[in-house]
């Protein structure tokens, strides 16, 4: 009963988090031209506080979920590649996580707009949004795709993950950096005043 209390919580709770990063992520897009104002900026201080308590209670879910198949099936269900590969892009997703509370909020926070900013930072966000975002989804993903357990070799879990991180990136970056070629001169220098 344990168990299914367990895995319903980190259901509910991946649901919450996935719905959070997604619906920032398409914000954040639409809004790339306008410096955030007040009502902006709290929306994002509100998905912070959403993502970083749903990221401590997936990780505290997860790690039971261990103990309790750990205490269920010993040793060989921590042999289960998958579990492992999981782990390590939920420490990604995690660590990118402090990353963008450090690097990437702050820099939406200088009532600029996104297309204003410098080219490396547009590309340094970007990069910081792709991981995330990927990041994410694999992890829900590697949640739901029983039949790789104990038949996908770590390595090779972890090169679909690059490979789709790859891709995302490549994509956000180049998105980034072409952003603000089409716009005149005299809009951005506005923009970058708050205007």
């Amino acid at each position: 009963m344990l168990k299914m209390i367990m895995v319903y919580i980190h259901l509910l709770t991946t649901c919450i988090a996935l719905a959070t990063v997604l619906k920032a992520d398409r914000r954040l897009w639409a809004w790339r031209k306008k410096p955030l104002d007040s009502t902006r900026l709290g929306y994002l201080q509100s998905t912070q506080r959403t993502a970083s308590t749903t990221l401590a209670i997936l990780w505290f879910s997860g790690l039971m979920l261990i103990t309790l198949g750990y205490l269920q099936d010993g040793a060989q269900y921590l042999a289960n590649p998958k579990l492992w590969a999981k782990v390590t892009v939920v420490i990604l997703l995690t660590i990118n996580g402090g990353l963008l509370h450090s690097i990437a909020f702050p820099a939406l926070q200088k009532r600029i707009a996104f297309i204003a900013l410098p080219v490396s930072e547009r590309a340094k966000l970007a990069l910081l949004g792709a991981i995330s975002g990927c990041s994410w989804l694999f992890a829900a993903f590697l949640g739901i795709a029983r039949p790789w357990n104990k038949v996908m070799p770590y390595g090779e879990v972890m090169l679909v993950f690059c490979c789709i991180a790859a891709a995302a990136i490549l994509t956000g970056i180049t998105l980034a950096i072409g952003l603000g070629r089409n716009e005149p001169a005299n809009w951005l220098s506005t923009s970058a005043h708050g205007a």
